[in-house]
C-alpha cells in the first residue's frame, strides 16, 4: 500500500497494514481498505462489513446517495458494503476520507447495521474461538464458521455444474465468427481511410466473446482460444480479400481479362505491390495481437470461476 495510505489508516484508525491491506475496526464496524492497479478509475477500494435485511440495505443506499459524494462508487456484498474512490491527488482524498467514512459508517448505523460483533452474513453473533476471518475479493471478511461452510458447499457445486456442463465449442465458434464479422467491417473502413489499427481486433473479440456465450458456448480458457484465433485469422483474411479485390479491380481498368486471384499472384511479383501487401499484413497481425492480448487480460478475469473462500 502507498506510504501515505497506509500512514493514514494507522495513525488515523490503529488499522493493521499487511502490504496493499488496511485492515481494523472504525466505530465498531470491521473495515478493509486496498489500493488497487494504478489503472482503476477508482483505485482505493474499501469493504464494511455488517449484516443487514434487504430494507436496510434500501435505506442505506438511499441515504448514501444523498450525500451527493463525487469520484464514488458503492456496491452492496453479501458481506456488507464496498466503496471505491477516485481522487486527482493523495492529499486531496486523504483530507477528505475521514469525514466521508463518519458519514457512511454513521448511516449504516443509524439504519441497523450490525457491528463486527455479529456475522455478516447470517446475522449471529460471533463466536471469537470458532469465527474465521477470511480473504474474500481482496479484503478481510469475520464469518461464522457454518457460514464459511456453506458458502464454500455452494461454490463447490457451482464449479461443479460448471464442469459438468456441455462445452458447445461448434455453436460457440459460430458466435465467435458472426462477432469477429464486426471487427472485419471496422478493419475495412480503417483501411479504406489509409489506418491500421488494434481496433478492429478489440471489437472482434469483444463481439466475438460476447456471441460465443449467447450461443451458449462455454465460457471457459478454450473459448478465449477459439475467439482469439478466429479474430487472428478474420483479420489476416480481410487484408488478403482487400488486396485481392484491389489486384481484380486493377486488372479489370487495365483490360486484362483476369480472375481477382490471378491478378494478385501476378501483382506479387512486383516488389513495390508485394512489399505493401506483407508491410499491412504484418501491421495487421502485430495490432491484432495486441488488441487480442489486452482483451484476454480483461475476459480472463471475468470467467475466472471463484474458488472457496
Amino acid at each position: 500500500m502507498n506510504k501515505k495510505f497506509a500512514t493514514f489508516f494507522s495513525e488515523t484508525y490503529g488499522m493493521e497494514i499487511d502490504n496493499a491491506l488496511a485492515y481494523g475496526k472504525i466505530k465498531e464496524y470491521e473495515v478493509s481498505a486496498t489500493l488497487r492497479a494504478t489503472m482503476d478509475q477508482f483505485p482505493l477500494k474499501i469493504h464494511i462489513s455488517f449484516y443487514s435485511t434487504d430494507e436496510q440495505k434500501r435505506a442505506i443506499e438511499a441515504a448514501i446517495r444523498k450525500l451527493a459524494l463525487k469520484l464514488f462508487k458503492m456496491t452492496f456484498t453479501p458481506y456488507g458494503l464496498s466503496i471505491a474512490l477516485s481522487y486527482f491527488t493523495i492529499g486531496q482524498i486523504l483530507k477528505r476520507l475521514p469525514t466521508l467514512l463518519e458519514q457512511i459508517l454513521g448511516i449504516i448505523s443509524e439504519n441497523g447495521g450490525l457491528t463486527s460483533e455479529f456475522c455478516p452474513v447470517c446475522g449471529n453473533r460471533l463466536d471469537p474461538t470458532t469465527s474465521q476471518k477470511r480473504m474474500i475479493d481482496g479484503f478481510a471478511i469475520t464469518l461464522d464458521t457454518d457460514c464459511v461452510n456453506t458458502i464454500n458447499a455452494v461454490i463447490e457445486a457451482e464449479n461443479q455444474d460448471f464442469k459438468n456442463a456441455p462445452n458447445n465449442y461448434f455453436k460457440g465458434f459460430l458466435g465467435a465468427l458472426i462477432g469477429g464479422l464486426a471487427g472485419v467491417v471496422i478493419a475495412v473502413i480503417l483501411y479504406a481511410v489509409g489506418f491500421v489499427s488494434s481496433l478492429s481486433a478489440i471489437v472482434s473479440i469483444v463481439a466475438g466473446t460476447f456471441l460465443y456465450k449467447k450461443f451458449h458456448g462455454k465460457p471457459n480458457k478454450m473459448m478465449l482460444v477459439i475467439v482469439s484465433l478466429t479474430t487472428l485469422g478474420l483479420m489476416v483474411a480481410t487484408v488478403v480479400s482487400i488486396y485481392v479485390v484491389a489486384a481484380g479491380i486493377a486488372a479489370q481498368e487495365a483490360g486484362v481479362a483476369l480472375s481477382a486471384f490471378d491478378a494478385f499472384r501476378i501483382c506479387m511479383d512486383d516488389s513495390e505491390f508485394s512489399g505493401l501487401f506483407y508491410r499491412d499484413l504484418g501491421l495487421v497481425v502485430l495490432f491484432s495481437l495486441i488488441g487480442i492480448v489486452a482483451e484476454i487480460v480483461i475476459i480472463n478475469r471475468q470467467i475466472k470461476r471463484k474458488q472457496n473462500i
